[in-house]
């Protein structure tokens, strides 16, 4: 169970971490990535207004530049904004010309070294064909600019080179993405390290537990034991009808049982209990338990019915299978509702097989019970109010067990209420 709570603890904080890593990394490279579009749309519109080819010898009166564009004026005179008026003679684009129809009319790439007309010609069909006026062809963006040369069709696309930009984007992304990835495994190896530090007094508190079920458990066991012989003895010369002998007899059984379940769950945490996972026949074993348990049943007014699908196998330990389906109903049996006449529902066990796993249930009639009180069931010596205030002799044991049975076989193990005053038992266990 340590171990468990230690994993779960290193396995929280990392998910928490990386949620936090990715939402900082995510976030600060998308706004890099608008500012970078942004920036290229800028430019964009500045060629625009421009006139495009040729580039003027100066810019143009009236051409539209953003203030935040202007260059800096303070007195030490260091630097200038992102963009300027100077961008556009710094910027590689080509243009291209088409027809209505998507037929190239004309090609500019005085300004660009690295494409050819055919190529641009290539790159401003892409661009035609797709259905926004702006947005990215490979390291390119352009922009389309629909009626020119007085032609109301005819269309202009920009693009602009954003190779550097984007070049310089991704290995920023990468660099982020790899020094988060190394924070995040330096980091890992810390919680590691730390979580055995965190969890040692709770395994320390733990283990005294554990050592003190399974000593006292084998230390009572010796004392009833000689109780239970006593009493035997004395039943023999006084006669089996005293009141106090029977009274002492129950309570040794009830002390022997509860002894007997400790030391289980006691085997179990320190993994002694001794399971041997051999194929058997499930439907069988699950029928012979229920029909042993039916003269209990009938003994206390209940009826069991049985729904066991035939000639299923299952892998695991034949004996702690028997001992699961006769915790279960034995529980059921307990704690099922009675009705005003005394009488009781049915109880509803069933064996069925559904892909790779089988699954066993017991349905019982049951007080009204509350979601907290269903999450607690298996918890050890936990019993709802009802079960406390009945004579039902139980300690609260049973379910722990059965969960213990269950998870050593891989499976699962869950409460429900499937209908009102109803509560359901459910066990997955794995075909193997």
């Amino acid at each position: 169970m340590i171990r468990k709570l230690r994993i779960k603890f290193v396995i929280l904080s990392m998910i928490s971490l990386l949620l936090l890593l990715g939402i900082i990394v995510i976030s600060s490279n998308l706004l890099t990535y608008r500012e970078l579009v942004s920036n290229a749309d800028r430019v964009l519109d500045m060629i625009v207004d421009s006139g495009g080819h040729p580039v003027p010898p100066l810019p143009p009166e009236g051409m539209n530049v953003p203030e935040d564009a202007a260059p800096d004026r303070h007195p030490g005179g260091i630097g200038r904004r992102i963009l300027s008026p100077e961008t556009m003679y710094e910027a590689r684009f080509f243009e291209v010309n088409l027809s209505a129809e998507g037929e190239t009319l004309s090609v500019r790439t005085e300004r660009i070294a690295m494409v050819d007309e055919e190529e641009a010609a290539e790159y401003a069909s892409a661009a035609y064909r797709k259905k926004n006026n702006r947005g990215f062809i490979g390291d390119f963006r352009y922009v389309k600019l629909i009626g020119i040369n007085d032609a109301e069709n005819d269309m202009r696309v920009i693009f602009l080179d954003c190779g550097r930009n984007l070049a310089t984007f991704w290995n920023a992304l990468f660099i982020n993405s790899l020094i988060s990835f190394l924070g995040l495994l330096a980091i890992f190896i810390v919680i590691v390290v730390l979580s055995k530090k965190l969890v040692e007094p709770v395994s320390e508190s733990y283990e005294k537990q554990k050592r003190f079920i399974s000593v006292a458990g084998h230390e009572i066991k010796t004392p009833i034991t000689i109780i239970d012989a006593d009493v035997d003895i004395l039943s023999m010369e006084i006669g089996e009808e005293n009141e106090w002998l029977r009274d002492i007899c129950k309570q040794t059984k009830r002390m022997a049982a509860l002894t007997n379940d400790l030391l289980t769950l006691s085997r179990m945490d320190e993994n002694r209990q001794q399971f041997t996972m051999l194929d058997f026949p499930i439907s069988d074993v699950v029928g012979e338990t229920v029909w042993s348990f039916q003269a209990l049943a009938h003994s206390r007014n209940r009826h069991i019915r049985a729904q066991i699908m035939p000639m299923i196998s299952c892998r695991g330990d034949e004996d702690s299978i028997r001992q699961l389906v006769g915790i279960l109903l034995d529980n059921a049996i307990k704690y099922a509702r009675e009705k005003a006449d005394g009488s009781c529902d049915d109880i509803l066990l069933k064996l069925e097989r559904r892909s790779h796993n089988l699954y066993l249930s017991v349905q019982n009639s049951a007080e009204p019970i509350s979601d907290e009180q269903l999450r607690r069931f298996f918890e050890r010596f936990y019993r709802t109010e009802q079960s406390r205030n009945s004579e039902t002799g139980g300690y609260g044991l049973g379910l722990s067990i059965a969960k213990s049975i269950v998870e050593a076989h891989k499976g699962r193990i869950a409460a429900s209420v499937p209908a009102v005053e109803t509560v359901q038992i459910t066990v997955i266990l794995p075909i193997r």
